[in-house]
């Protein structure tokens, strides 16, 4: 057991927490009636939010007044209440964190153990943890997590009408205006979106761009009209 951080909250000070959750994902299946096949053709599947339980455990509750532990259950209460949810970081999962999360079930306390324990239950609707943030300045990176990321990518850029980034599969975003040289420009992959010195170019990107993900493992990509580049993206675990 250890502490967990909700909503911009350390609960450490307060509480144990003990992690309940599912071996693994329960996908939601998208399948068509086929006439004449038995059962259905499997059209593909969606990863539905992730459901996880902690059980929490409250510190030195048993050396508390009847009015201290009062307290903290009300304090803890007005913290796990997050109607806008928020990120959860899990006991246990190291530097992950789950964002979109919110509580949907809580338990009554037990008073049987050090004052009390009870269960809370959240639902984290962007169902991939973020990990460590990455960068790099080369055209070689090594993606790591367990899912596909989506990278922003900065690049200063060479005098002419185009920058453009590619991988290795012929994926690719180009921009295409009149660019001067120092221009910085902002390609976000996971919002689809460029910008040019902090305007919005997005009415600039070529037919056939494509805002691609990277996979975990190696990627080699490819960059053109400009002197320096960034890639930036954050590990993805399921």
């Amino acid at each position: 057991m250890s502490g967990f951080s909700y909503a911009g909250r350390d609960f450490s000070p307060y509480v144990q927490a003990e992690l309940e959750e599912p071996a693994a994902h329960a996908l939601e299946p998208r399948a068509l009636a086929v006439p004449g096949r038995p059962g259905a053709l499997l059209l593909g599947c969606e990863l539905p939010p992730r459901e996880v339980r902690l059980r929490l455990h409250l510190d030195a509750g048993s050396q508390m007044t009847p009015g201290e532990l009062s307290r903290l259950r009300a304090l803890l209460r007005a913290w796990l209440c997050a109607p806008g949810g928020g990120d959860l970081a899990l006991p246990g999962e190291g530097a992950l964190t789950w964002r979109d999360a919110v509580v949907t079930g809580v338990s009554d306390w037990d008073t049987l153990f050090e004052g009390g324990s009870c269960a809370v239950d959240f639902t984290c609707y962007d169902p991939v943890a973020y990990g460590a943030a990455r960068s790099c300045a080369g055209t070689e990176l090594e993606v790591l997590g367990t899912w596909p990321t989506l990278p922003a990518v900065t690049l200063t850029a060479a005098a002419g009408s185009a920058v453009k980034v590619a991988d290795d599969t012929g994926r690719y975003v180009l921009v295409e205006r009149g660019l001067s040289a120092g221009d910085e420009v902002v390609m976000d992959f996971a919002s689809d979106s460029v910008t040019v010195g902090g305007e919005d170019a997005s009415a600039d990107v070529g037919v056939g761009s494509a805002f691609f993900s990277l996979a975990p493992g190696a990627h080699v990509l490819t960059f053109s009209g400009c002197s320096a580049h960034e890639v930036t993206w954050t590990e993805r675990w399921l």
